[in-house]
């Protein structure tokens, strides 16, 4: 009896386990940032590859942060993805000149970050 007790709560604490944790597993961080600085327009375009099944629901780039020479300069936070492979952002950084580095951030709201950092010719 007493063996069967203890057999049963591990079957119990294991499913309980892998109902936790199913999320995370499914769960990754963006793959892939590009990212281009214009310099006559000043505009730095961005594109996170992230492929997620349902992008307007509960998998997604949360958020975008942007450096200047170390420098905050820009977050930015998402409530969806623009498509089931990424999510794309413009910012204006009228600061930004030849020599300068820029650091860009990602985010996934369920597991994972991925940071680039961009040298402007």
């Amino acid at each position: 009896m007493l063996q069967f007790l203890t057999k049963k709560i591990v079957i119990n604490i294991l499913v309980i386990g892998f109902i936790l944790f199913s999320g995370v597993a499914f769960a990754h961080p963006p793959s892939t940032i590009n990212a281009t600085f214009n310099q006559d327009t000043k505009i730095l375009t961005v594109q996170v590859l992230h492929n997620v099944p349902n992008p307007t629901g509960d998998h997604y780039i949360q958020e975008i942060k942007v450096k200047l020479n170390g420098k905050d300069m820009i977050l930015q936070y998402f409530l969806t993805q623009a498509s089931s492979g990424v999510q794309n952002a413009q910012y204006l950084l009228i600061d930004a000149k030849s020599g300068d580095t820029i650091e860009v951030y990602a985010l996934c709201n369920k597991f994972g970050d991925k940071t680039i950092t961009l040298k402007i010719d």
